[in-house]
Order: structure tokens, then C-alpha cells, then sequence
């Protein structure tokens, strides 16, 4: 599947070139391994927002074990063989599990296939969600490791499972750790209907992921302190929340992957996003769990068919009454968007069931001659609605039922495609064709599987042909999907010759590429990615002209406004036509600037308009929210304050003045940033302010500051030491498990 990309020898690498391994990861990763050869830990990006946490975007995956590959081999290969190892782990973990649940070894080995594989889970390598792809990999583990602990009871599940949610806390995506934890809790809830000795169950998943807590803390509470700054810290509007929610509709691409236009072939014109809203497992595969629900053993099948409902459920989100009161009552559901990702855990279920379906085939003595009747029934019913799409896609009238369903969808605003895809008659006759062709494809495969189950009753050997087709279905969907792109596709010389030949400590806005600055040793006002400082997008919503209340991680630049100085923002490059529109802003500060006037506003709104007053003058006034100590005096010199060395997370400051004033640093403010004073300082403490409601400032004392300013964030070293003890803990109870059970 993946090995022509991983032994290429090119700099090329796996996912589309306009998706989020192309536009974040890969800088991520290039800024992190820099960092860590340098021997500094990321914990602060300077190059993105004016300054944001790193490690805090949990999706950098600093300490995720798998990423440190980064260290010793060449970029591209580093990244192209963790894809290719998360892929191979979920189908091992989900045919391990398949394997302890009981099922024949070809049944397990079909279940994994299906789940690795899978539109659910296997196109994220497509959108380069490269976080997801690793967390979600280990979620047939976690799940694996509640099932054997409800059976078995046996402390050696509990530590599996503790250190695979562990592993999926330091893969960085806490969607996938929250949506696992919640199928991980309906599977807990189910079992215990027949479960006995229900308190010690309970207690024991309690530890579990407790445990896994602690063995991450240093990721997790370093997480939640950048999340408590974010505009996520009261959670996401509702509005956002129910964005990409699963589409009903898309229930067809469960036969039909390409029913609403693929990767390649015909531009994805459904809701959302393709990657989000596929849902497909394979025609076999789907015909083998729908079988598994109701024949297969009671133990294998046992509640899954009711968990693969709830979980689609969740996925509909707001498109069903239910989400409403998760987001107001279930803590957690008010923090993450797309919940169509629960499809994912869904998958794994469908594919168990798979395996239980095929197991039963191959165990049972009989055929079923009704489910070779349905199949047979199933394929010629689509074949039928396929041709009778085919023959209004083909029709002359604009008005006939399929133009109106493409419009219905564009109607939605849930789509990416323009306007016209959906009007004009070539597109969407275009579409309704490749539509037609899928549900087609579905209605021949459904009838060669009929044929080779009847073949069954010739020879039992037509079940091995059976499981093979369902393993190639989703093998050449898979295939079908991938893409690469070069790494020289992420880089852009033009800006890159225009940059070095106007050195200076400044700022710049690049819409095209928003995280290319990081790859240039640059720095930028924006960004992309999953977080931004709650106080930064406040700020910068309120120069845009929009409410600061609506603030989000997107932003949608029009032109500079006079506060905008205060950032070193010099130049703004936004796409046009031909190349990039370039502006200029007419001034900017420098980097340290000390101030002798200053203000005292709490009120954000207050803040905000006074700054934007005609009076107010960020080069000669400070606005800060609490008196400083000391208060700065007037003095006929301004003194002088330079940066003698910094990194990403520190900065030496030296300054020299005749009379207090305030240390203004244009760089973002987070509660995390602290300042010591080193030999030979006048003053023995200093504290970091937040300054004109965005930028950092430290009030000083007359006379010879030398200062450290460091961002640690007490939730990075109280996590540090927990997850410290916690790792220590949990080597030495697998010691003593692994002793116990090599002395028995």
C-alpha cells in the first residue's frame, strides 16, 4: 500500500499538498526537531501569533516516542514511516483483539484490514492529520484492553490499557483520546449489565484512566493551561461546535465511497469534507457485520451492533435534537467541532463485527439462504437506482430531481466547491454519472459475493475468496485515495529572496502558506493551527472591525490598522492573481521600547477603545490592567534596553535607565512567561504584565537590569514531575506483574 512512498528515495510525502500535514505538521515537526538539537524544549513558538505556546498544541506531539525518528533521519522518511507504522498498528491491534475476542485467524486478519483501511480512518492519511492518525491507532488497544479487563480482570489489562491511552495523550490529538474515552465508557456501561463483581470493574477502568493521566501529565496539564488561554477556554460556540457534523446522505458512501465525488476523479461536492464524511468499510465488509449482528456468536457480536448506532448517533450531531443537551450537559462535547470523528470509533465495531460475521461463515456447517437472497436482492435494487440516476443525470432538464438534490446540498453552505458545480449542467451531469458508476461497482460486488457464497456449497474454500474480497475492496479504496506532494511544494523562494533582502527584526502576514514563516526562521502575525491566545484574536478581531466576543482562530485580513505597529507587523502578503498583492505597513515599533506613561483599565472593552482613540500612542503610553510596581517617573532620557541572546523560550534583556519606567516587549503576553534578574541586576524580582492588552511589559527600578525571561508554565513543571513519578510507577508495577507472572 505505502511502501513505493516509503522507499522512494524522493522528498516527497504522503497526503495532499493543500491539506494539514502540508500547511502545519510539517513545519511543527521541523520547528520541534530544531529546537530539540539545540537542546531546548519547544515549550513557546515565537514565529506564529506573535508568540504562542508549543508544546500546548498538543498536536506537535513533542513527546510522542514515534516523532523523535525526527532526530536521526531525514524529514520526509520520518514522516512517511510513522503514517505507514499507525496504519499497520490499528489493523494489528484490531486483529490482536478480533484473535482474544475469539475469532477464526482469517476472520481477525479481515477485522484488521477492514479497520486500517477504512474511509473513516485511512483518509486522514489523504488530509495529513497526522496527530489523529497515531492517537486513533491505538484505539483498538484501549478498547482491547476494557474488554480482556471485564473478562479477566487481570491487573496486567489495566497497565496495557493505561499506557495506551497514555500514548494516544502524547499523540497530540485530544479529540481522538476524548471520543475513544467516550466508546471506551458505552462499552464499560454495556458489559456491566452481565458483568459481576461490577465495583472492582469500575474501579479498575477508573485507575486505567486516571493512570494514563498521570503518565501524561506533562502533555496534559501543559495542554489544559494553554487551552485555559485560548478562545477555547470557555469551550466553542455552539455554532461552531455543530460544524461538520455527519450528513445524514452520506450514509450512501457505506456502499458507495465515491457516490459524492472522491479524491480524485470528481471534486468531493457533499458536505464538509471528504475525509469526514466517508463512511466506507467495504461492500463485503458491511455485508459481513450486517450478517455478524445477527448470526454470529453471542459472545462476538454481544452489544457492538448497539455501540456502532449510539456512536453514528454522535456522529450526526447537530443534525439530530441530541447534541444540544450534550453540549450543554456532558462536559467535553463544547470543546471540539466535527463530531462526525466518532464514525471512526464506529468503524472499528463495524469491523469487529466483520470479523464476527466471516468467523461464523467459516464455523458454521449450513449456508444461510436468506442472506444470499438479500445480497442478491441488494445488488439488483442498486444496480436499478443506479441506472435510474444514470438517466437523470444524462437528462436535458435542469430541473429534474438530481439537479435539485446537488442543490439541495449546496444550499446547506456546508460545501467547498463554487457555486457553479452545482448549476451547471455539465457538472452535474458529470457528477451524477461518476455517482451512478459507484452505486453500479456496489451492485456488482454485491452480487459476486452472493454468487460466492452459493459457491460455498460446492466448495467451503469460496469463504477464503469471500475474505479476500473484502480485504481487496478496502485495499483499493485505500489505494485509489492516497496522494503525495514534494517537500519543495512547502516552500516559497520568491518570499524567501524577498524576505533576506530586507533583514530586520519585523513581522510579516503570508496568507498563502499561514505557517511558512516557522520554516524561514521568520516570524508572523498569524498562523494556522488549533489554538490562539484567547487576549491575541480578541485583539486582532477588534482591528478588523469585528466584535472581539466572536474571536476565533480564523482571521480574515483587510488591511493595516494603526495599533497593528505595536506587533512589528511591516508587510502583508495576500494572494492575487498573479503572485501575491504585497502591503506595506507605514511604521512599526521595535522589539523593546521603554515607556515612562502609562494607564490602569481592567475592563477588556475599555482597553480596546482607548487604545483605538486618537490619543493614545502605543510609542510614548502603556495601558496596563493592575498598577505597576514600580511606577515609572518622568525623565529627560529615555535609557536604553537591548536583547543580548534568545531562543525560543527565553530572552536576556539588559537595560539601563536613570529613572523607573515600564520595559515594553512587542512580543504576545502569556500567563506562563516569567523574568528573574541575573548578577548584577539593581532590582531582585520582576513581574511580567500583560501590556496593551496583548504585548508583555516589566516594570523597572532606576539603574542596571539584567534580566532572564523565561516561559515555564507551572502546569509544565508540575506536570513534569508527576508524569516523572508516574513513569517511574507504573516500570515498576509491569516489573512486578511481569515477575509475578514469570514465577508462576
Amino acid at each position: 500500500m505505502l511502501g513505493n512512498v516509503l522507499f522512494s528515495g524522493r522528498p516527497i510525502l504522503l497526503s495532499d499538498g493543500q491539506t494539514d500535514l502540508a500547511s502545519q505538521f510539517i513545519y511543527w515537526r521541523e520547528f520541534a526537531r530544531n529546537q530539540l538539537r539545540q537542546g531546548h524544549l519547544p515549550l513557546w513558538n515565537p514565529y506564529l501569533y506573535c508568540g504562542t505556546p508549543f508544546l500546548g498544541w498538543a498536536q506537535a506531539g513533542v513527546f510522542y516516542p514515534t516523532n523523535w525518528l525526527d532526530l536521526c533521519l531525514p524529514l520526509t522518511f520520518s514522516i512517511n514511516l510513522g503514517i505507514v507504522l499507525h496504519v499497520f498498528l490499528a489493523g494489528w491491534f484490531t486483529f490482536w483483539w478480533g484473535l482474544r475476542r475469539g475469532l477464526h485467524p482469517v476472520a481477525a486478519v479481515v477485522a484488521g484490514a477492514l479497520f486500517m483501511f477504512c474511509g473513516p480512518y485511512f483518509l486522514h492519511v489523504y488530509a495529513g492529520h497526522l496527530s489523529l492518525l497515531y492517537a486513533i491507532a491505538w484505539t483498538p488497544l484501549v478498547l482491547a484492553s476494557v474488554d480482556r479487563w471485564i473478562q479477566t480482570q487481570a491487573n496486567g489489562w489495566l497497565l496495557l490499557g493505561m499506557l495506551a491511552v497514555a500514548l494516544q495523550i502524547f499523540a497530540g490529538d485530544m479529540q481522538a483520546v476524548f471520543y475513544t474515552a467516550v466508546a471506551a465508557t458505552l462499552w464499560l456501561a454495556f458489559a456491566l449489565f452481565k458483568a459481576e463483581q461490577r465495583p472492582r470493574i469500575l474501579l479498575g477502568f477508573g485507575i486505567a484512566y486516571i493512570g494514563a493521566a498521570t503518565l501524561g501529565a506533562v502533555q496534559l496539564l501543559t495542554t489544559f493551561q494553554a487551552v485555559s488561554e485560548s478562545v477555547r477556554s470557555h469551550g466553542i460556540s455552539y455554532r461552531f461546535a455543530s460544524e461538520i457534523s455527519l450528513a445524514p446522505e452520506n450514509f450512501l458512501t457505506l456502499v458507495a465511497p465515491g457516490f459524492f465525488g472522491d479524491t480524485g476523479s470528481v471534486a468531493y461536492w457533499g458536505r464538509w469534507y471528504y475525509w469526514e464524511m466517508c463512511l466506507f468499510v467495504g461492500v463485503t465488509g458491511l455485508a459481513l457485520a450486517v450478517y455478524g449482528s445477527l448470526r454470529a456468536n453471542r459472545q462476538q457480536r454481544s452489544f457492538l451492533p448497539a455501540l456502532v448506532a449510539i456512536l453514528l448517533l454522535l456522529a450526526l450531531g447537530s443534525n439530530t435534537p441530541l447534541f444540544h443537551l450534550l453540549y450543554n450537559w456532558v462536559p467535553g462535547f463544547d470543546r471540539f467541532r466535527a463530531n462526525a470523528k466518532f464514525v471512526t470509533e464506529a468503524s472499528l465495531f463495524i469491523a469487529l463485527l466483520a470479523g464476527a460475521g466471516l468467523d461464523h461463515l467459516l464455523r458454521a456447517r449450513k449456508q444461510n439462504k436468506w442472506f444470499v437472497i438479500i445480497l442478491l436482492a441488494a445488488g439488483i435494487l442498486t444496480g436499478s437506482a443506479a441506472l435510474g440516476l444514470r438517466r437523470a443525470a444524462l437528462a436535458s432538464e435542469s430541473t429534474n430531481w438530481w439537479s435539485r438534490a446537488m442543490r439541495a446540498v449546496y444550499d446547506k453552505h456546508q460545501s467547498y466547491l463554487p457555486e457553479s458545480d452545482y448549476t451547471n449542467r455539465a457538472s452535474v451531469s458529470r457528477a451524477g454519472v461518476f455517482a451512478s458508476s459507484a452505486l453500479l461497482i456496489a451492485a456488482a460486488k454485491l452480487l459476486v459475493l452472493s454468487s460466492l457464497l452459493v459457491a460455498t456449497r460446492v466448495s467451503r474454500k469460496a469463504l477464503y475468496a469471500v475474505a479476500l474480497m473484502a480485504i481487496a475492496e478496502v485495499f483499493v479504496f485505500g489505494r485509489t485515495s492516497l496522494a503525495t506532494f514534494k517537500l519543495a511544494d512547502t516552500e516559497a523562494p520568491k518570499l524567501k529572496a524577498f524576505l533576506d533582502q530586507r533583514p530586520g527584526d519585523y513581522r510579516i502576514f503570508y496568507e498563502r502558506i499561514p505557517n511558512i514563516a516557522m520554516w524561514m526562521g521568520k516570524e508572523d502575525v498569524w498562523g494556522y493551527g488549533p489554538l490562539i491566545l484567547q487576549r491575541y484574536a480578541e485583539f486582532m478581531a477588534f482591528t478588523e472591525g469585528r466584535s472581539p466576543d466572536e474571536a476565533t482562530q480564523y482571521l480574515d485580513f483587510s488591511q493595516f490598522h494603526p495599533l497593528h505597529a505595536m506587533l512589528r507587523w511591516r508587510y502583508a502578503f495576500l494572494p492575487a492573481e498573479r503572485g501575491d498583492r504585497i502591503l506595506t505597513a507605514p511604521s512599526i515599533m521595535p522589539r523593546l521600547q521603554l515607556i515612562s506613561e502609562y494607564r490602569v483599565i481592567r475592563n477588556r472593552d475599555a482597553i480596546l477603545q482607548f487604545m483605538a482613540s486618537r490619543s493614545f500612542d502605543p510609542r510614548r503610553q502603556v495601558v496596563l490592567e493592575t498598577q505597576p510596581d514600580p511606577a515609572p517617573a518622568p525623565s529627560p532620557t529615555n535609557g536604553t534596553a537591548e536583547v543580548i541572546e534568545s531562543s525560543a523560550n527565553q530572552m536576556t534583556i539588559s537595560a539601563d535607565i536613570s529613572a523607573p519606567a515600564i520595559l515594553l516587549i512587542t512580543d504576545a503576553y502569556s500567563k506562563g512567561w516569567r523574568a528573574r534578574p541575573l548578577a548584577g541586576s539593581v532590582q531582585h524580582g520582576y513581574r511580567v504584565l500583560p501590556a496593551d492588552y496583548v504585548l508583555r511589559a516589566i516594570p523597572l527600578s532606576r539603574g542596571h537590569h539584567l534580566i532572564r525571561l523565561e516561559y515555564t508554565p507551572a502546569a509544565f513543571r508540575a506536570g513534569a514531575w508527576i508524569s516523572i513519578i508516574s513513569i517511574a510507577g507504573f516500570v515498576f508495577a509491569l516489573g512486578c506483574f511481569w515477575w509475578g507472572k514469570c514465577s508462576q
